[in-house]
Formats: C-alpha cells, structure tokens, sequence
C-alpha cells in the first residue's frame, strides 16, 4: 500500500497535493494546496488559489500510504471529485475493501468506501454497513448542496449537486453567504413597487433589446435587425420555457444563429476556440479546447438533470445560473451560439425560479460588457490550466483538430465557486444600477417632454428626435440639425428646450 514519497524536505505536499504528487496525477489544481513546512503555521492567497502550511505535527503518518493523504483531503480540503477518482483508479479494490475493514466504525471511511464506488463504477467485496448514523457527502456549512440520495449500503447521504456525468461544487464562502443575505430578489421586487407600471413595461422592452446587443456585443458581433430581433424574442419567453431539454436547447439554437449554422443535433466534431488560425502554427492560436464530441451528449444530460436536481433542493437562483450557464459554454455542444445560449440560460433559470419580477429581465450581459477583463479573467482561470493537461492532439489540412487522448474528468466535475461569486456581483450591479438607472431615465424622460410640450406642442416623434440630438451633443443642438429639421423653432425656444434636457436628462443612464 505505502507509495515511494521523494519531495524537497523542506516542503512536503500532503492532501489533494500529496496525491498529486504521490501518482502524477494531471489534473485542474484544486482550490486549497497543503503542505508541511519546517516552521510554524500560516496560509496565503495567490490569485483563486489558497495555499496552507502546516508544522510537520499536523501529518505524522506514512506519507507513502494514499488513505492519509485521501483523509486529510477531505478533511480539511473539501472534495474534489476529479482528484478523487483520478486516485482511486491508482488503487486496488483490495486495498480500499482493507481500509474500510479496518475502519468499521468512521464515517469518514464509509465517504470514501461510497466515493471510490460512485466514482470507479467498481463494487467492493464488502457487506453493507450495519448501523449507525447516516454521513453527508457534502458539509452543507461548506457547500451548496443537492437534495438528499440516501446510500442504504454505506450508510451516506449524497447531497451532491449533480450527478456522474455532470457535478459542479460551490463552496459557501464568506462572499456568497454576504450576497444571500442581500436578498437580492426582494430589492429588486421594492424598486419596481415604486414605479408605475407603464414606466416599467417601456424599461424592460428597452433592456431586452439592451441585454440582447450586449451580448453580441460581447463576442464582438453586430447582429442584423432579424437575429437582434429573433434573441429578443427568445429572452421573452425564457419564463415559459418550462423544464429545459435536448429539444429545447436545440430549438432555441436554430432560432438565434444564421440558418446555415443552426444544428439538429448536438455537435459531432471536435471544436475549439482560438484568437487566429495558422496551418504552420496551430497551437499558437488555441485558447480553449471543448470536451471531445462523444462526450457531449452525455455531458448535456448530466448538467440537464444537475439543473432540476437544483431546482428540487431549493438552491439559490445564482448559484443554479452560475453552474449551469458556465458549464454550458465549457461543453459548447453548438457549433454557433454557445455564448447567447450560455448568458440565455442566466435569464431562463432567474425567471422560472421567479428571482427577477414577472415581466421583467435584469441586463447581466450590459454589465459584463462594462468589464471584459474581469470576465476573459474568469474564463481563462479554466481554460488556461486546461490547456496544461490537453497534450494530445492533432490538426488535418483543413485545420480540423482531434484529440487523442481522455478528457472528459476535467469538464465534469469543476469548482464553480468564483463563477458564482462573479455572477452575484454582475446581478447586484445590474439591480442596483442598471435596473434602476433604467427606470429613473424613463421617469426622466417622460418629465422633460412633458416641460418641453408647455414651450411648443411639437409631435412626438420630433420631439423624441430633439431629445436625442441634445443628449448625442451632450447639451446642446447643432447648427445643422437646427437648419436641416428644427427650423421652425426660434432661438429662444431651442435654448429653453436645450435647457430642460440638460436639467431632467443629462448625467442619467441614455440610450445614446
């Protein structure tokens, strides 16, 4: 059982570290690395990385034997579901049904005993546990949890979030927890109560268009009139949508991409992303490579069932929307609309779990456009590392590429935790100010025509148009829209009205 163990001595890898190094393991990092150290104990933070120190006290065991490194894993690391079935396939079921001999009475040998099964797919030669209380998989002090599976076998309840296919892992950081407490939706619900619902309905037919050029905008496209249109019309009916499905993805995809590329199935070719593509230097352009196509359709189930398995045990909007919408976009089952699709599904899952008013839709992709920085940042804190792993690949002449090698572990079992955090922050933005911002600029509106009609009663559409113009100039109407469509108007009266928009307008959200 004990492994050779050769590291600098001076700094010892132990846990999820200790396994790593122990098989060399190639997989995405975990979120917290541990060590033992000669000196005393501290941690530090590099980037979404957190690293601890431990006095050699702390891991007085065999660092040859994997069942210490798998203990303190889990107790004090959390779990990590790639790590954990990347090293349970380095054992013999021999070996594990030994250890739980040995172990009769600890839970936490009977997490691992159900974790090395669910995991391996391989059943041990033990009887089923006799007694005692039931285990949790996840601590939900530690993590955002599913509904209860009861293991009758091992005496463990699964709160997992998924399933084996698909299984995202939220831990419940200070961040997060401080976001639930914001109680988001009822802030969102009192700011609508304080507007007439007149005002509203223009709002939110302004965001829906809003939200939509954003997000092309985000990949940098300029839809025509029809497909604006089209994705408009889609983001409208997300609340009656109903459960989402294989047909339901593929429907929404034909209805937002150019025909030409609109898909009756899931994609069965291997796809990438990449800045720009050069048949002497391919790999110099990739930036992200998907799951191999033979494992998409199994994935897409597997994060089509985590998302009702969610939505049964209550979770919280965002963290549902985080989980789903991302790990969407990382499958990338289309061979066009992926992103829309990806920020879509944030809206789908606000509205059928009533976190946005009826009605109503919060423009999380305006705010993302604001700071695409931080959301390059974000995607890259996946796709970076798992560029590191993905060694095995080759292009045609064509420039079409094939992996050569298993992947499908790194998509299937992500740590969402910095997505959630992320999306919570863009709805906060986009409820405290966008929203908001939104609906005082029509109130706004509506006042400066109203003052602008007691100095000429001018028709509506001209006086939309004025109001464009002095807001386009920031105050003031030029010479030549003066002469070319407002000459009926005197100097006096274009001052006045310069006037009132600069007073009730300028300085608001616009739609300039």
């Amino acid at each position: 059982m004990t492994r050779s163990f050769q590291v600098d001595k001076t700094t010892i890898p132990i846990g999820y570290a200790g396994l790593v190094h122990l098989y060399s393991i190639a997989a995405l990092p975990h979120y917290r690395n541990s060590f033992l150290i000669q000196g005393s104990f501290h941690s530090e933070k590099q980037g979404f990385e957190e690293l601890y120190y431990y006095p050699k006290k702390y891991f007085s065991k065999d660092l040859g034997d994997p069942f210490h490194h798998i203990e303190f894993a889990i107790k004090h690391e959390g779990i990590n579901l790639e790590l954990l079935k990347y090293a349970f396939a380095n054992l013999q079921s021999e070996e594990v049904e030994a250890y739980v001999r040995a172990h009769p009475t600890s839970k936490l040998a009977r997490k691992i005993w159900y974790l090395y099964e669910y995991l391996t797919g391989k059943l041990l030669n033990l009887e089923n546990a006799i007694g005692g209380s039931y285990t949790l998989i996840l601590d939900p002090q530690e993590y955002y949890t599913g509904p209860l599976k009861r293991s009758r076998r091992h005496y463990v309840d699964d709160n997992l979030l998924g399933n084996l296919s698909f299984c995202p892992l939220v831990r419940r950081t200070e961040k997060l927890i401080a976001f639930e407490e914001k109680q988001l939706a009822d802030t969102a619900k009192q700011l609508i109560e304080q507007y007439d619902s007149v005002v509203i309905s223009r709002a939110v037919n302004y965001l829906y268009l809003k939200e939509t050029m954003s997000s092309y905008e985000i990949e940098r496209e300029i839809p025509d009139s029809s497909r604006s249109k089209r994705f408009v019309e889609a983001l409208k009916k997300a609340d009656h949508l109903g459960e989402l499905s294989k047909a339901a993805l593929i429907a929404l995809q034909k209805m937002i991409v150019d025909p030409r590329y609109a898909n009756s199935d899931y994609r069965n070719f291997q796809n990438y992303v990449g800045s720009e593509y050069r048949l002497d230097m391919p790999r110099l352009s990739i930036e992200y490579i998907s799951p191999k196509p033979d494992d998409v359709p199994d994935m897409m189930e597997g994060l089509i069932h985590c998302l009702e398995r969610m939505i049964e045990g209550k979770v919280h909007p965002a963290i549902i929307a985080a989980t789903i919408a991302f790990g969407f976009v990382f499958i990338h089952p289309f061979e066009d609309g992926n992103g829309r699709i990806h920020r879509f599904l944030m809206h789908y899952i606000f509205a059928r779990s009533k976190f946005v008013p009826n009605g109503a839709i919060f423009p999380v992709s305006a705010v993302i456009v604001k700071d695409m920085a931080a959301y390059d940042f974000l995607l890259e804190s996946f796709s970076r590392p798992l560029l590191n792993l993905i060694k095995s690949y080759t292009f045609d002449q064509r420039g079409e590429l094939e992996v050569k090698e298993e992947t499908a572990t790194h998509y299937r079992y992500l740590d969402y935790t910095h997505f959630a955090e992320y999306l919570f922050e863009c709805v906060e933005k986009t409820i405290c100010t966008d929203f908001k911002n939104e609906l005082n600029y029509m109130v706004n509106y509506d006042k400066a025509k109203r003052y602008l009609s007691e100095i000429v009663d001018m028709p509506d559409k001209k006086m939309n148009l004025f109001i464009q113009f002095v807001m386009q100039n920031r105050g003031i109407l030029s010479i030549k829209k003066r002469e070319a469509i407002f000459s009926e108007l005197s100097e006096e009266e274009i001052e006045r009205m310069q006037e009132i928009v600069r007073s009730q307008m300028i300085g608001t959200t616009n739609h300039v």
